[in-house]
Order: C-alpha cells, then structure tokens, then sequence
C-alpha cells in the first residue's frame, strides 16, 4: 500500500526510541510539549501522550529518586527565571520565587532518606549477622558432604585402601606390590 503524500510516515521502533529521549531531552532542558511538538512535527497532545507512555513503562521510582530527578528538571527553570530577572524584568520574580518555593519542597524530599541513623545501621549488621550464619552453615554442610563422599565412593573398599596406602608411604606403593 502506498503512502499518500502527506501522511507522515511511521517510525520504526529505533526511531519512536530516538524521539522519546529527544523529548524528554526536551522537556529536561525546560521545553514546553508546544515548542516540542512544533520541532517533532507533533501535535502537544501526541507529545504528552508518549511522555505519559513512556512514564508508565518506567519502575516506579523512590520517593528520594523521584525528588532528585524534580531538583534536575527544576534547574534549567530557576536559570531562566533568573536571568530574566537580572535582565530586569519584573514579572519574572513571581515566577522565580515559585520555583524557589518547590526547590525548597524537593530538596526536603532529597535529604529524607540521606540519614543513616543507629537503628539503620543495626538493621545492617542483623542482616550481615544472617548471612554470615547462613554463609557457616553452608559450609559447615559442604564439609561435612566432602567427609561423607569418600568413604560412600570407594563402595567399602575403605579398609584395603587404608591398608594400602599406609603401606605405600609418601614414596609410593612398596617394591612388593608393584607389577613386573
């Protein structure tokens, strides 16, 4: 089937690939899904429609991750608005300062979980207790398997071999016993 002239033309998986991450590109470097969507040749509810996919596929992140990425999405923003104010350009401060305001938010958020406190590290050494245990009595087992499989291998042979080998000494078997 052909393609009518101005149909746009379908994308492979690699580059539907190459257009999520110039999106979210994008939208890291404070695009609107407007501007986005003009350079895409989309339009801005097709944008927010892979974004939104793309968001759904991802693992759902902590809440320490979750705020560290906002602070990285925040900074290109605070940049701007910045500039714009040491332009002189008074509308820019309500702006700012509401950025300010949720810089504020997330970095609480960030430092939450940075506290390693005494009960996080007693957890920590309980749990390499554990293992530790779990780590003897595996070899503890193995040993005791590494006993057990010779005398159960030589099928009660074990007294001859005994015999044997005390009699063949650290040089070898006796001059008796070896075949002319």
């Amino acid at each position: 089937m052909a393609r009518m002239a101005g149909a746009p033309r379908r994308l492979n998986a690699l580059d539907k690939a190459r257009r999520r991450e110039r999106i979210f590109k994008s939208l890291r470097l404070g695009s609107s899904t407007v501007d986005i969507a003009r350079e895409e040749g989309l339009t801005a509810r097709r944008v927010r429609q892979i974004v939104s996919e793309a968001l759904q596929e991802r693992p759902v992140e902590g809440a320490r991750d979750h705020a560290l990425l906002q602070l990285a999405r925040l900074e290109p923003a605070i940049s701007l608005m910045a500039g714009e104010m040491a332009q002189g350009d008074i509308r820019a401060v309500s702006p700012y300062l509401e950025l300010l305001d949720r810089l504020d938010r997330y970095q609480g958020g960030a430092a939450a979980h940075a506290v390693y406190d005494e009960a996080a590290r007693e957890r920590l050494f309980a749990k390499m207790s554990r293992i530790a245990e779990r780590e003897a009595k595996k070899g503890e087992r193995r040993a005791a398997r590494a006993r057990a499989a010779p005398a159960s291998a030589d099928g009660g042979n074990e007294g001859r071999e005994a015999d044997g080998a005390a009699a063949a000494g650290p040089e070898g078997p006796p001059a008796s016993s070896v075949n002319p």
